[in-house]
């Protein structure tokens, strides 16, 4: 009773959302978060806590990926002015701090998500993050294979 509770209201929160059509992302954060609960069985009160916590690691990964892009593009144009080794490496390592960073935030994140969560949960999350991940993965490849002429 309490799951079918879990899921009716993440549920309504989805519908309650404006549906993009033209978002895929959206889409698939949405069977994301569906598929999750029902996977790890989720209690109200774990749920309540679980995905703010979750919301926080795509955070990490997303500001990761943004400064990640623009330490990107400053180490092409660097390489185009065939700039000094002392510049490159200043970028380089940037990029290492900023690695750095994620990690920090991400391993203090998963410490939490632990507390959270019974050991069984864990080891469930842990597969269907690589299992999902693997699933979009072959569906964008499969989806890019039938655009082509």
């Amino acid at each position: 009773m309490r799951r079918m509770l879990i899921i009716l209201a993440l549920f309504i929160i989805c519908l309650a959302q404006p549906f993009n059509n033209d978002d895929p992302r959206a889409i698939i954060e949405k069977v994301k978060i569906y598929r999750l609960t029902q996977e790890l069985d989720l209690t109200t009160e774990q749920a309540i806590e679980f995905f703010p916590k979750l919301n926080d690691l795509q955070k990490i990964e997303r500001e990761f990926g943004e400064g990640k892009m623009e330490i990107i593009h400053k180490l092409k144009g660097l390489l185009k002015e065939h700039a000094s080794d002392k510049k490159l490496l200043e970028e380089v390592g940037k990029f290492e701090e900023l690695h750095k960073i994620k990690l920090a935030k991400q391993i203090k994140t998963m410490k939490e998500i632990w507390q959270i969560l019974t050991p069984v949960q864990r080891a469930k999350f842990l597969v269907f993050r690589e299992e999902f991940n693997k699933e979009i993965r072959e569906m964008i490849r499969k989806i890019k294979k039938h655009r082509k002429p």
